[in-house]
Formats: C-alpha cells, sequence, structure tokens
C-alpha cells in the first residue's frame, strides 16, 4: 500500500522537515553551502569628478600641461573646463528707468560708431586649442588640433548629444549674425571632452589607472593667441581692446571703454570610478589590450600658382601626398580661404568665389566649394574614384553617418556606416579599414576651384586632411605601450 512518505515527492517531503545541513556534504574544498547566512562586502562602481590644476599658467599663445592625478581605479571621462576673459566692463542695464550693475555683461549689444561688434570665434572652446598631446611620461600617445577635434564631432553622435557638445564648445548662432558675434564677447562656461582611449564611444571602459600605478599621464596643450581668436562684425581683425570707446543703445547712449583682457582659466576635469580589491587585483595581473581612434593630421596649403592656370579657363590639377598610420577608418577635411583666416572666421569653410561671379552655370560650378573633384590614389592606382563635393560632402553623410555636419566637410569613409535600429549614443568597432601603414604613396588628386583673393591681392587657401586610425594601447605587468607603433 503506498502510504503519504512512499508516495511522489516523498523524498523531497523528507529533505524539506529535515535540518537543511545534515543534508549536504562537500565532494570539495571548493564546495560552498547556499544557506550560509555569512555575505562578502562589495562596492558600487561609484564614480567621483575633480578638477586639477596645470603646472604652469595658462596664457593665449603659449603651452601648458597638467598631471592627471590617478586618485582612483579607472578614468571614465576626462574634458577640459575653459573659463574665458572678456574686454567688457561691468556695464549697467536700463531696468524700469533705474540702473544696476550685473555680474556679467552677456547679452549686452554694444557698438561703436561704425556699428561694428566684437565677439569670440564660434566654436571659440575647440578653436581656442592649437594643439594638444596625451603624454605617457615622455611617449606621446595621441595628438589632437581644436580644428581636428570639431570637424570629428560635427559628424560623430545624434543631433542631441553632438549639439550638447557643440554648445558647450562655444556654439552659438542666431538669424542676427551680428547679435551672434555680441553674445559670443562672454561665452561663458565652456567644456571640451578629450578622447582618450578606453573613453571615446558609448559602451567603453574607460582608461584602468589602477592597472599602471607607476607611470604618469599628462595633458599638453598649446593655445591660440588672442588677437586670432576674436571676430568684428565688420569683416576686419577682431581687436576690440585698441577700440577707443563704444556706445551702448540705452534709453540715452552710454559710452564706456573696454578694460584690459586677461588670461583663460583653464582645468583638467575626470571622473574616475572605485572598484573593489578583488578587480583591482584582476586588472594589475591581467594584460589588457583597449582598441582606439588616434588622429592623423595632414596641413596643406595651396598658393597663387596653384590657381593661375585657372584664369585662362583652363583646370588646376594639384595632388598632395598624404601622412598616416595604422588600418584608416575614416578620412575627412576641410578648406579655409586664407582671407577668412585672416579675419578670425575659423569655422567658415565655404568658398563666396561664386557668389560674386554672375557667370557662374549653377549646375556646373561647385557653389560654396574649394574644388570640383577629389579622389583618392594609393600604389599610382585609384583607391577612391574621380567625385564631386555634392557627394563627398552629402551623399557620403547620409549614407555614414547619423547625421549631416551642417558645413563643408567632406569625408571618404570605409565603414559599413550606420544601421537601421542602432540607439545613440552606441558602441564603435572598425567596420572597414586601409591599412595606411603599409599603403604605398596614399596621394590626393584635387582639382581645385577658384577663391577670391586676401588683403593683399594673393589667392591662399589651406586644406585640413584628419586620418582616424584604429591603434591599440596594452597595459602588461603595470606598464603601458601602443602597439605596431612603428
Amino acid at each position: 500500500m503506498i502510504n503519504q512518505s512512499s508516495g511522489q515527492g516523498a523524498l523531497f517531503e523528507l529533505v524539506a522537515r529535515g535540518i537543511k545541513d545534515k543534508y549536504f556534504v562537500k565532494d570539495s574544498t571548493d564546495s560552498f553551502y547556499p544557506y550560509d547566512a555569512n555575505y562578502e562586502s562589495s562596492i558600487h562602481h561609484l564614480g567621483e569628478r575633480k578638477t586639477m590644476v596645470p603646472i604652469n599658467g595658462t596664457t593665449f599663445g603659449n603651452t601648458f600641461e597638467v598631471e592627471i592625478d590617478s586618485y582612483a581605479d579607472i578614468m571614465t571621462e576626462c574634458a577640459f573646463e575653459i573659463d574665458l576673459p572678456t574686454w567688457l566692463p561691468r556695464l549697467p542695464i536700463a531696468v524700469n528707468g533705474q540702473l544696476y550693475n550685473p555680474s556679467v555683461a552677456n547679452g549686452l549689444y554694444p557698438i561703436t560708431a561704425s556699428t561694428a561688434s566684437y565677439g569670440y570665434v564660434n566654436y571659440i572652446g575647440y578653436f581656442l586649442f592649437e594643439k594638444i598631446q596625451f603624454y605617457q611620461d615622455q611617449f606621446l600617445i595621441q595628438e589632437w588640433s581644436g580644428d581636428g577635434l570639431l570637424a570629428a564631432q560635427m559628424s560623430e553622435g545624434s543631433y542631441n548629444s553632438s549639439f550638447l557638445e557643440q554648445k558647450m564648445g562655444g556654439q552659438l548662432e542666431t538669424l542676427d549674425p551680428i547679435r551672434s558675434i555680441q553674445h559670443r564677447a562672454t561665452p561663458g562656461h565652456l567644456r571640451i571632452k578629450l578622447p582618450l582611449p578606453g573613453m571615446q564611444c558609448y559602451g567603453d571602459t574607460g582608461f584602468p589607472l589602477t592597472a599602471m600605478p607607476w607611470q604618469k599621464l599628462r595633458i599638453k596643450a598649446t593655445l591660440r593667441k588672442l588677437e586670432d581668436l576674436v571676430v568684428c562684425s565688420n569683416d576686419t581683425k577682431g581687436e576690440p581692446w585698441n577700440v577707443p570707446e563704444f556706445t551702448l543703445m540705452l534709453d540715452e547712449p552710454y559710452t564706456f571703454a573696454p578694460v584690459p583682457v586677461g588670461q583663460p582659466t583653464i582645468l583638467l576635469s575626470t571622473i574616475q570610478r572605485y572598484v573593489s580589491q578583488d578587480i583591482q587585483k584582476e586588472l594589475r595581473s591581467t594584460p589588457i589590450q583597449i582598441p582606439f581612434r588616434r588622429q592623423f593630421e595632414n596641413n596643406f596649403t595651396f598658393g597663387e600658382l596653384d590657381y593661375v592656370s585657372l584664369d585662362n579657363a583652363g583646370t588646376s590639377h594639384v595632388t598632395r601626398r598624404l601622412d598616416a598610420r595604422y588600418p584608416v577608418e575614416k578620412m575627412f577635411w576641410f578648406f579655409r580661404n586664407k582671407k577668412a583666416i585672416d579675419q578670425n572666421k575659423l569655422d567658415d569653410f565655404y568658398n563666396d568665389f561664386f557668389d560674386f561671379n554672375t557667370a557662374a552655370q549653377p549646375f556646373t560650378e561647385p557653389y560654396g566649394n574649394f574644388y570640383y573633384k577629389m579622389k583618392l590614389i594609393i600604389a599610382g592606382r585609384d583607391r577612391e574614384n574621380l567625385l564631386e563635393p555634392f557627394v563627398l560632402q552629402t551623399i557620403s553623410q547620409f549614407a555614414k553617418d547619423e547625421k549631416g555636419s551642417g558645413l563643408n566637410i567632406g569625408e571618404m569613409k570605409w565603414t559599413t556606416g550606420e544601421k537601421y535600429g542602432t540607439v545613440y549614443p552606441a558602441p564603435r568597432q572598425p567596420e572597414g579599414t586601409i591599412n595606411f601603414t603599409t599603403a604605398d604613396r596614399p596621394t590626393l588628386y584635387i582639382e581645385l576651384a577658384n577663391i577670391r583673393p586676401n588683403m593683399t591681392g594673393q589667392r591662399n587657401c589651406e586644406l585640413r586632411v584628419f586620418m582616424e586610425g584604429w591603434a591599440v594601447y596594452e597595459i602588461r605587468e603595470g606598464r603601458g605601450r601602443l602597439l605596431f607603433a612603428n
């Protein structure tokens, strides 16, 4: 006869009614008791932000260095915090017929007798930096220019994320150009992120400082001169500190003189996260390889001799050799007229020659662009066919990027491009490259378009080409190094 104790589930009933630890045995030293009431302590990956003061002073036109303080275990963000000086004094504002002095002068619209207004160049947070370098001890790991950081930012991320980054970098444009320049006289607090290894894209795990405790990491930056960073609304070189006086149009005109311009305040801000001792030990004992994007910048110039053939209804064919290393995923570029550079319009990538040439045909002339066609040659053969600016600057971005730059920034990109269903920000990995370490004589072939001369009557422009290659940073036995550095 089957009773309750011998029926189905009798063994489970016996275990449930008995004392639990009587029915568990160890078959190895690694076995554990699942009902133990003892717990190991653990900590959250808490992040802390701190700012670091540069070793030497931050002055326009000079170089400064700042050492990265390893106060935690993993660095997940590194950025410059910037406050720029102004030539505007504390000015009175008429409110309900009364005067008061605010702490800042933003929003005021001072004008001179010639109705000229002055302000920092658009995207001043980026253009402030002529060069930024990331060093491990005395070894250079990465190098950028502010121009290169901006050009990369213009084609990456979603519209929302990139818009926020650009606003923090000093982007300010309104429907009224003069009003925009006036506002940029006091740009407010700026912030520029640095894409160090391990913190370039969404999903990156950070830079493991705890794995290399005996090495010093530092940022070295060179600033542009102040006189190269201020623009004027009347298309002259911006020098408001030499203006005798400004006039502020209130209920009654109020005149004032500019104050001496000081120096910028720049701090290095990092977010570093704390991890448990077990994770620290694992990071120090395990070799770590961090794939990251490294930028190589090529600066080229074109002079009067390059354009003289255009005066006789001819064509101007020029070539420039490219310098880069590693597998390159993307090449992007922009032109700037020397005339715009002389006026400190560093964000002006537009060719205005055809705006004033009434004989130009809209379907044959490259309106707004500095070239008719361009191609890439490797080992004497066409690697990329001869293409027009519309393809390189518009179609390519629609096909390969999540958004368009809005500026005349061209690109050749050898990745598979954006994918449907991608949620931004999104992780990155190389999807298609050209190995420029072994590429034989990589050369840009360009058919130049005509440009307007500068103040001296000469036609000059510059071309900045940025090659974005994938490198590998390896950490082993407490020291970091670049793989394939040759």
